[in-house]
């Protein structure tokens, strides 16, 4: 039931879309991770999200996600 959703594209388009798309995320996470592009970095970002009230867990995965997301874009996961 789910195939559908997880299923690939072998082609060329998709393949462009997703790097495109990572190329365009993943200053965003490296902001948040590493401190590039500007940002505050990982305990920067993690003492802005404890300021704003979320749970550390939930920021923790928030900040990992947007810096391995374009990574598994990339990739094609």
């Amino acid at each position: 039931m789910i195939d559908w959703l997880v299923a690939t594209n072998g082609g060329v388009v998709p393949l462009i879309l997703r790097l495109t798309l990572a190329v365009v995320m993943f200053p965003h996470g490296a902001q948040k991770t590493l401190g590039w592009f500007g940002g505050y970095g990982f305990r920067g970002t993690m003492a802005s999200f404890a300021k704003s009230g979320f749970p550390p867990a939930l920021a923790f995965l928030a900040v990992i996600a947007e810096f391995l997301g374009p990574l598994g874009l990339a990739i094609g996961l």
